[in-house]
């Protein structure tokens, strides 16, 4: 199996051990990723809000470089999975601004058709790698662990742009984790925005945004946090001690990303994985698969 890989920013810098731990799983899977190296960045979300043509050419072109290789796209970031399947559903549907995005594509030999399929690593691991083949791939069931899903808000909003299920339908997460041999627990906030991008003017939004997020799962009996977004990460486990203090109160839940999870349940070490960069110890989460 082969796939074109957009890591995005964050899995390079921030949160590297998101990109150590999919590298590590797609191997195990036996999933080749072609990462996509003169790929830019998406532009968040800001870009699109000062310069709504230059950010659908950003992304499009990240798509025509998936095409050239004759592959569908692959992310790990629900920002750019939002910004990515947004452009692409602009252009596919307005010929005019397909004809000028091609037109500055053109500049470096490049072509946007329409043909790469975008889809965010936790959609590809249930519809391509196929749920009975992850089942047959767990070596370590995960039947200790109980696991609050954090979805956040790009992966599943706006519906119209990411699908036409309600937020709080979604259940690919649990679905997953139950594969794993998880139990997975109901908490309020777990489809809630985490406040990441409000983070750049204050830190204040995302501390009282999540830290409810946080205390409800804790509550919930969840012996982790488990996230399909680095961004999510970045704000669930770093923040999570200011978050304790504004709520006085206890928090240390561990924060997972999506590919230490499956990781841990297809027997990858908790090292190769890259469990000891978090915040929050997870430690506990590795020793208990």
């Amino acid at each position: 199996m082969r796939i074109a890989f957009y890591p995005g920013c964050s899995a390079r810098t921030t949160c590297s051990e998101l990109l150590v731990a999919t590298h590590a799983v797609a191997e195990r899977l036996g999933v080749e990723l072609e990462t996509l190296s003169s790929a830019t960045c998406t532009g968040s979300r800001e870009i699109r809000a000062a310069d709504a043509a230059r950010f659908v050419a950003l992304n499009v072109r990240i798509i025509a470089l998936a095409e050239v290789k004759g592959l569908d796209l692959m992310t790990i970031c629900n920002t750019c999975t939002l910004n990515l399947i947004e452009a692409k559903q602009r252009v596919d549907n307005d010929s005019d601004l397909r004809a000028r995005v091609n037109s500055q594509l053109a500049e470096e030999g490049l072509v946007y058709s329409g043909t790469a399929r975008v889809m965010h690593l936790l959609w590809y691991l249930l519809e391509e790698v196929g749920q009975a083949r992850l089942r047959s791939l767990v070596k370590v069931p995960l039947s200790s662990h109980r696991i609050a899903a954090f979805y956040g808000c790009h992966i599943v909003r706006p519906p119209s742009v990411v699908g036409g299920m309600e937020a709080q339908s979604v259940r690919s997460i649990e679905t997953l984790a139950q594969i794993l041999g998880c139990t997975t627990v109901e908490y309020s906030g777990r489809t809630s925005c985490c406040g990441f991008h409000c983070s750049a003017q204050s830190d204040v939004i995302p501390i009282k945004l999540s830290g409810r997020h946080v205390a409800s799962a804790k509550a919930a009996g969840a012996h982790a946090m488990v996230t399909p977004c680095p961004l999510c990460h970045t704000v669930l486990d770093t923040y999570q001690d200011d978050m304790a203090r504004d709520l006085g109160t206890t928090l240390d839940l561990p924060v997972l990303h999506l590919p230490q999870l499956v990781g841990l349940a297809l027997g990858i070490d908790a090292a190769a994985l890259g469990l000891a960069r978090h915040v929050v110890s997870a430690q506990a989460v590795s020793r208990g698969a």
